[in-house]
Formats: C-alpha cells, structure tokens, sequence
C-alpha cells in the first residue's frame, strides 16, 4: 500500500483566489514572490480558509478515501509562510475531519523533502511540486479545476503527471499502480 499526500491550498480550500483578491486590495506586488510570503506571514488564515470554502466537495471526498482503507496513510501535506498559518489549518482540519493528519511544512522546504516520495502519491495545485515530486520516484497528480476528467500521462504536451479537479481520482490512480497495469512513461 501507498501514501497518500493531498495540498490544501487551491486543492481543498479556495484560499489562493481569495488571498489574491486581498493582496490586490492592498497593493500587495503579486509578481513578487517575497511580497507575496509576507502576505501570508501576517493574513486572517481563519478569514481565508471561510470566505474561500472548499473546492469541489473536498472534504467529503477526503472522508471517503480515507473510509476506501486503500491507502497506508493518508495525510495534508501543506506548505506554511508562519507558525500560525499551521496551527490554524490545523485546526480547522480537526474540526472537519477529526481523524486526518496534517503535515505543516516551512515554505521554503520542498515537500519532496519533507516526506516520503517513493511510489507514493502527491495530489497538488502547483505543476513544479509535482515535477520534483516525480523527479524523486513518486506519482504526482496535477489538481486543476479546469479540466472534467482524468487527464493520463502522455495525454498532452508529454505530461508525466495525472491531472484531474476530482480527488477520488486518486483511488483510481492507486489501482493502476496497485494492479500493475499501468507504469510512468519517461
């Protein structure tokens, strides 16, 4: 059995697009990635998780896969700019699923660091996380909301990399590794 790593932030909270509209308000320089840490420093996390609320049912569908037992742990794994960006995420996952784990890792640590990669998978919002997560042996699922299915490697543009907006999809692809019927193209 496998791991299961799942991102937060644009993957089950809508934090990102509501962060973006405050730090536009604010005259936060968006272009500017320390600017943008900073932000995230000192934000309302509590104001950010409410107001942007979960994408695509998210929270069910993470009681599901852990109800699926068909994975060895399941776990967020997110990044924090502060202590209590941690604390709060924290927090807030205890409240709707008292049994998940949450795995807070410094922003500027990769998660392909962090925790263990090989033949485990990492469902996140950000193509460069999967990339180095799949450099160092694991199976990397691309979260987009704009796509209706599951999007296979090789499909386009050479991906090496799933790419879905549902993540139930991550039973599916656990089963092809599981099954033996399906291996990364390089």
């Amino acid at each position: 059995m496998r791991d299961l790593y799942i991102d937060c932030d644009g993957v089950i909270f809508n934090t990102i697009s509501v962060a973006f509209n405050e730090m536009k308000m604010l005259g936060v320089d968006t272009q500017n990635q320390d600017a943008i840490t900073n932000y995230f420093r000192v934000c309302d996390w509590n104001k950010l998780i409410n107001e942007g609320g979960t994408i695509n049912d998210s929270i069910e569908k993470i009681k599901i896969l852990i109800e699926s037992e068909d994975f060895n742990y399941l776990a967020v794994a997110t990044h924090r700019c502060s202590y209590i960006e941690g604390v709060v995420k924290t927090n807030k996952f205890k409240e709707l699923i008292p049994n998940i784990k949450i795995i807070t890792i410094p922003k500027k640590i990769g998660k392909h660091f962090a925790i263990p990669v090989k033949n485990n998978i990492l469902i996140d919002d950000a193509l460069d996380k999967i990339q180095d997560w799949i450099n160092e042996g694991g199976i990397g699922i691309l979260f987009s909301e704009n796509v209706d299915r599951l999007i296979y490697p090789g499909e386009f543009d050479n991906n090496n990399y799933f790419v879905t907006n549902n993540l139930l999809d991550a039973l599916v692809v656990n089963d092809l590794y599981k099954e033996k019927v399906y291996s990364k193209k390089r």
